[in-house]
């Protein structure tokens, strides 16, 4: 997979005040990450801690809340963990909930089709 860097817009989604940041697009990460100072400047507070495993096999503690993210004309909330200080990954919930996908050839983020997959004779979809 080809890494890339992006610039994406974050907010606290209590005031949706938005700074730019540029953050590697990393979809072996299961969620996003910022340094643990900035999201505390914000005003962000974590609501959960949860076990990770790293790139290099290590298993660490992070706490976790959550973020408001905008790239383009698109706008969600995803979780972020409070990271270490430089660390910018823009992980595969945040990407999955703005319905974008990466095109590592062109090194840009571009709109993935929203799919509702339903069974038929499944009650919940008649």
């Amino acid at each position: 997979m080809g890494l890339f860097e992006v610039v994406v817009r974050v907010a606290n989604p209590a005031d949706r005040v938005f700074h730019k940041r540029t953050m590697l697009v990393d979809t072996g990460a299961t969620h996003s990450a910022l340094p643990a100072s900035f999201l505390t400047d914000l005003g962000i507070s974590p609501d959960d801690e949860r076990e990770f495993s790293l790139a290099d096999q290590e298993t660490r503690v992070y706490r976790v809340g959550e973020l408001r993210f905008s790239i383009g004309d698109r706008e969600r909330t995803a979780p972020v963990i409070f990271g270490d200080e430089g660390m910018y990954l823009l992980g595969a919930t945040s990407l999955q909930n703005l319905d974008l996908v990466p095109d590592t050839t062109n090194h840009q983020l571009i709109p993935a089709p929203s799919l509702l997959v339903g069974i038929r004779g499944n009650p919940v979809f008649e």
